[in-house]
């Protein structure tokens, strides 16, 4: 098994402040920008059903699932349901925002839109890798359909460029998954926020899930854990495997993985190192489908893990959705 491996990881890279390669990676980059000036009228049902769907779920997900060992207000099978459900409550919470901060901003939609289609006067955007070349283009088209100010650039949330105090909110998508120095990053993000500022992360897959390394499931469902399982070197023989990939829908998918580009930390973890600058307002956990059809299949493997000292929910969670509160 890894896990040692992974615990060395965990410790050596999260105690350092990540540098990231100057390098404009836009001519590797086969995205493309999109705008997207009106939000489809069934993410707006969606958000409006998610919070009383996921209620009424409850008792039904509390009887199939464990125990889970740490603050939560929804659970979810999936994805359904849960970033709406925390979308809707971050929405009821929020008045009007002066600057918001994106990081991972990417080619400028998802998280980015959503904001500046709510009127806010101010985005900027972050993402650890350049995309300058696309950005000069994009930038420019966001800036002036939305009427606001609209800048990206390349910074690490482990070290944001902006004075203290200049947000509002600060909203990730599929982000702190891949943050080494989770605790930085709390830090950075309550520095930059106003007091009694918001901070949205809705991040995953976990690590130690089914598909944690965002790659090992290219070799199959049943191999869904093999990023744990394995030894070292039969792991990086997989990951090194750069033909099975061409034959997938993502020749990219090992990217993360051959970069050690992981917080490499459980969901307690995170929570904890939220709740030392923040107030949890609001958490929903996404349980993994994949990783209970994995638990049915392959007993003998779960078991192995538990016995390895990984706990079930940490095994089961694939994500998490966490609203906090910059304390005042």
């Amino acid at each position: 098994m890894r896990l040692a491996r992974i615990e060395t990881l965990r410790r050596t890279l999260g105690a350092q402040i990540q540098q990231f390669p100057a390098e404009d990676i836009s001519d590797r980059v086969h995205g493309r920008f999109e705008l997207l000036p009106t939000e489809p009228a069934r993410r707006r049902l969606a958000r409006r059903l998610a919070p009383l769907a996921l209620r009424l779920a409850r008792p039904a997900l509390h009887t199939a699932l464990p125990k889970l060992p740490f603050r939560h207000d929804l659970v979810t099978l999936g994805e359904r349901f849960g970033s709406d459900a925390s979308l809707a409550y971050l929405y009821a919470q929020v008045g009007a925002l002066r600057a918001v901060l994106v990081p991972g901003c990417y080619l400028g939609s998802g998280d980015v839109q959503s904001w500046l289609r709510r009127g806010v006067p101010r985005l900027e955007g972050i993402d650890v890798y350049s995309l300058q070349k696309r950005w000069e283009e994009l930038v420019p088209t966001l800036a002036r359909h939305y009427r606001a100010q609209v800048r990206f650039r390349q910074a690490s949330v482990e070290a944001l460029p902006f004075d203290d105090g200049t947000f509002d909110l600060i909203s990730s998508a599929a982000v702190l998954e891949h943050v080494r120095n989770l605790s930085a990053m709390v830090d950075e993000t309550a520095r930059v926020l106003v007091p009694g500022g918001w901070a949205h992360h809705d991040f995953g897959p976990l690590y130690y899930t089914w598909g944690g390394d965002h790659c090992i499931a290219a070799h199959g469902d049943d191999a869904g854990y093999d990023h744990l399982l394995l030894d070292e070197p039969d792991y990086q023989a997989r990951i090194s495997d750069q033909a099975r990939y061409n034959r997938g829908s993502d020749p990219n998918l090992p990217f993360w993985a051959r970069r050690d580009q992981f917080s490499f930390a459980d969901p307690e973890t995170y929570l904890d190192e939220l709740a030392r600058r923040f107030e949890l307002r609001h958490v929903v956990v996404k349980i993994s489908t994949e990783a209970l059809r994995f638990r049915r299949r392959h007993p003998d493997r779960w078991r192995r893990l538990l016995a390895a000292g990984v706990r079930e929910s940490t095994l089961l969670v694939k994500s998490l959705a966490v609203i906090g509160q910059k304390r005042r």
